[in-house]
């Protein structure tokens, strides 16, 4: 297990987290997602081979359509 600060909250996940699990976990899909990890955007292209590691900081957004 790794922890990780996920839009400052700790977080606990498995070894050999990606990007990609990280979004699913927290029930967003890629599509109008992005990534920041350690204050560097992870590109899109990326989510499925960038491995988090342990005392990572991870900052996710979610677009959100609103009027």
């Amino acid at each position: 297990m790794i922890t990780i600060t996920v839009n400052g909250k700790s977080e606990q996940l498995e070894d050999n987290t990606n990007v990609a699990a990280l979004v699913a976990k927290l029930g967003l899909g890629t599509d109008g997602t992005a990534v920041a990890v350690d204050d560097a955007i992870v590109p899109k292209s990326q989510f499925d081979t960038f491995t988090l590691k342990d005392g990572m900081k991870a900052d996710v957004f979610s677009l959100v359509a609103g009027g």
